[in-house]
């Protein structure tokens, strides 16, 4: 009995759903950087129950509250929610920030039940002469970068809160070992491919050149190719065939060669044998017919020898064909 109302009470608390949301009512004070990633942390009181329906928003002036989209511009790809282990965690996650994303949110479980946010994206000092660049997530970017004259002091730096970091050719971020490779085709190209891309590569790069004006590149990345996205160029490099196996490929193709040559070889000499010795047993063997040489042009006749009579063969020229007439002598 005592588990049937305990079993009862559970289902009663989980049919009444979230009501109420964790924390205070004041404004929480996030603060950000351009291309980083930030969690608005928002949950019900009870992380099991799950609430029948909540928003997101975001203020926009005059004194308006937006739903945010999860499946449209500019939060798709970038805005996501974090409830996939627990029912109860509302939390929205922003990843590759931007100035833009700066502002008030919303977390609305009712119209009277909601906690505010407030997001700070700070704007560093950067180059003027930025390019954007856009990647997804698993796939591979190039970040350009060329040199007007030779240099032999160069690297690449990524901006982790306004504070540059070396990622190339020495590593002091975790996480991109073995993951950046730069060319160098000695025609002034030193950009920067970069591999597996993850939300954390959304940022500010620099390409640093001694005595010359640096390159500020802002990273962008995206979710996984979808739909009209799936046209996207994606940058794939391959190794090209070395000497070795072209030397291999040459050798394999020449015996194949004199292999065929040797064959036909072969097969012409046994048919022109076998030919030969048609022709000489027809020879030895009265009134045998012998064919028409059709290559020669050659007609011949059959010639019957008796004990009275002797054939002597006389050539009758006509046009191109020579016809062998029986003659007659006594």
């Amino acid at each position: 009995m005592k588990v049937f109302f305990l079993l009862l009470l559970i289902q009663l608390h989980i049919t009444e759903g979230c009501r109420k949301l964790e924390g205070n009512t004041d404004v929480r004070q996030i603060t950000a950087y351009p291309g980083d990633s930030v969690l608005l942390s928002c949950s019900c009181t009870d992380l099991h129950t799950k609430p029948q329906s909540f928003t997101w928003s975001k203020y926009s002036s005059p004194s308006e509250w937006i739903n945010i989209s999860l499946d449209r511009e500019p939060y798709k790809y970038r805005y996501q929610l974090v409830n996939e282990q627990s029912s109860g965690n509302l939390s929205l996650l922003i990843s590759n920030l931007t100035v833009e994303d700066g502002g008030d949110y919303r977390c609305n479980l009712t119209e009277s039940e909601y906690r505010q946010i407030r997001l700070t994206v700070h704007v560093c000092t950067r180059n003027q002469q930025t390019v954007s660049v856009t990647g997804y997530m698993g796939k591979s970017v190039l970040l350009p970068c060329f040199l007007s004259e030779p240099s032999h002091t160069l690297r690449w730096l990524f901006s982790k809160e306004c504070d540059y970091k070396e990622i190339f050719p020495k590593n002091q971020i975790k996480g991109y070992t073995d993951r950046v490779q730069q060319f160098n085709d000695h025609s002034g190209n030193i950009s920067l491919l970069i591999s597996d891309l993850t939300v954390k590569d959304g940022g500010y790069y620099m390409c640093e050149i001694r005595n010359s004006s640096n390159t500020t590149i802002h990273l962008t990345v995206k979710g996984a190719l979808t739909g009209s996205s799936a046209s996207t160029p994606v940058i794939t490099t391959s190794l090209p065939t070395s000497t070795a196996d072209t030397t291999t490929i040459f050798i394999c193709t020449a015996v194949a060669l004199m292999l065929l040559l040797l064959l036909g070889g072969v097969m012409y000499w046994k048919s022109r044998g076998q030919r030969r010795r048609q022709i000489e047993n027809g020879d030895e063997q009265p009134g045998m017919r012998i064919q028409q040489n059709e290559q020669e042009d050659v007609m011949y006749m059959t010639v019957d020898h008796s004990n009275t009579v002797r054939a002597e063969q006389t050539p009758v020229a006509s046009e191109d064909t020579a016809v062998y007439s029986l003659v007659q002598t006594h």
